[in-house]
């Protein structure tokens, strides 16, 4: 199996969490369904159209969570009034004008994002191969950004390998690792949780979620797993 990994990285990021209500929480890494979106944009797919012709997308993510802080936005609620197509001398038009609703409201945001992606589409291989051309070349259709279209991100290429299906056997995995897929070992000096985040999302706008192991800092985590692929130096798990 074909797979090109790639750094997606910005000065800010923002990946709404499913569960979030005023206070828009962030996911601390890209959820699948976010690079679906990212691919979409770099291969120029229609809305709502990756998670379908994307099909069959085996993503990987490595890399450490970081630092976030809140930020606060205005959105606005009720747009103004159109402007006339006529316009007479006697108009006054800051009087005549609906005033603009707004709210303020807290986001929180992540500071300098950068992880490496690796991805795969074994059942597509033409657009496999735009997506690797595209990568080298720095060629995309539409901007690249980190969760929220207004933060604008940056993606390197970094290489094309080929992947090794690893034995069934115990493994530390440079990626983080949905729960179905290994069982978790002991191992000290690492901080591991359970983090449940969207995976795939149908034409309906209907969400699946999982729950996959985070290590805190980065690290590997230490796994009993038959989904374990070698790529390159690192072992990593698809989902």
């Amino acid at each position: 199996m074909e797979v090109v990994s790639f750094i997606w990285q910005a000065k800010y990021g923002h990946f709404l969490r499913a569960e979030a209500n005023v206070n828009a929480l962030t996911y601390p890494l890209p959820p699948r369904t976010a690079i679906i979106g990212l691919l979409g944009a770099m291969l120029g797919l229609e809305k709502d159209s990756p998670q379908h012709e994307l099909l069959g997308l085996k993503v990987a993510i490595t890399g450490s969570p970081p630092q976030k802080f809140w930020h606060r936005v205005k959105l606005r609620k009720d747009p103004p009034t159109a402007l006339p197509y006529t316009v007479k001398a006697k108009d006054k038009g800051s009087e005549s004008s609906k005033p603009e609703k707004a709210a303020l409201i807290n986001q929180e945001w992540l500071w300098k994002p950068s992880f490496l992606i690796s991805v795969a589409l074994p059942t597509k291989l033409l657009l496999f191969t735009d997506l690797v051309n595209r990568l080298q070349n720095q060629q995309w259709h539409f901007s690249l950004s980190m969760g929220l279209s207004e933060l604008l991100a940056q993606v390197e290429y970094q290489e094309l390998s080929q992947a090794q299906n690893l034995p069934e056997g115990e493994y530390e995995i440079d990626s983080i690792c949905p729960q179905n897929l290994g069982e978790l070992r002991a191992k000290d000096n690492v901080a591991i949780y359970l983090l449940r985040m969207p995976v795939n999302v149908d034409k309906e706008r209907v969400f699946k979620h999982e729950s996959l192991y985070l290590e805190r800092h980065g690290k590997p985590i230490k796994i009993h797993t038959s989904h374990a692929w070698q790529v390159g130096n690192r072992k990593l798990v698809f989902f």
